[in-house]
């Protein structure tokens, strides 16, 4: 009897436990540039800004971020309560190929756009960690605090539905933020 009072009690302090260790999850910490030439550190603990980011792990995932990227652009350009970047995980692509992956997403980006593209090239396995990676042509969108604080994410192609749960999300977030 005290046994099984035991485990019910284990249970439910790792029950409760499981959730906080879940959201004390973190972006690696990433410093580079944008396409557009700009540094960019992040997290950014001292800016108070919400973070999303929209993770491709591969060439089709690039191709399936986009549709993310052009509605975070029309609905959060403007707020500076939010920062949002594109960021394509290009470890695993060969260094004397990187060049050319850097020349096509340029071409192919409105130069309006290009701060919000940070290529990283390190850190595959902690972001593949962070976002639970299984399917490598799915973009993966993490909204974080600014101390890098994983608060929300999903993976998947572009839907209403997802993206509206991800505004929810963010309104609900920045609702405490003051604007800058």
């Amino acid at each position: 009897m005290l046994r099984a009072f035991m485990s019910a009690v284990l249970f439910v302090f790792l029950v409760r436990a499981l959730p906080c260790y879940a959201q004390t999850q973190a972006i690696p910490a990433v410093k580079g540039k944008a396409l557009d030439d700009s540094e960019v550190v992040l997290p950014k603990p001292e800016n108070q800004q919400l973070m999303i980011l929209v993770l491709g792990f591969s060439h089709k995932s690039g191709d399936n971020c986009v549709p993310w990227g052009k509605h975070l652009a029309a609905d959060y350009s403007s707020d500076s309560r939010v920062a949002y970047h594109q960021v394509p995980v290009l470890a695993s692509a060969p260094s004397f190929v990187r060049p050319m992956i850097l020349r096509g997403m340029r071409k192919n980006t409105p130069a309006s756009e290009r701060g919000h593209f940070v290529p990283v090239y390190d850190h595959e396995a902690d972001w593949k960690a962070l976002v639970s990676f299984s399917a490598p042509d799915d973009p993966y969108i993490i909204v974080a605090a600014a101390d890098g604080r994983v608060l929300w994410q999903t993976h998947g192609n572009f839907g209403d539905s997802a993206y509206a749960e991800l505004k929810t999300e963010i309104n609900k977030l920045a609702g405490n933020l003051p604007k800058q």
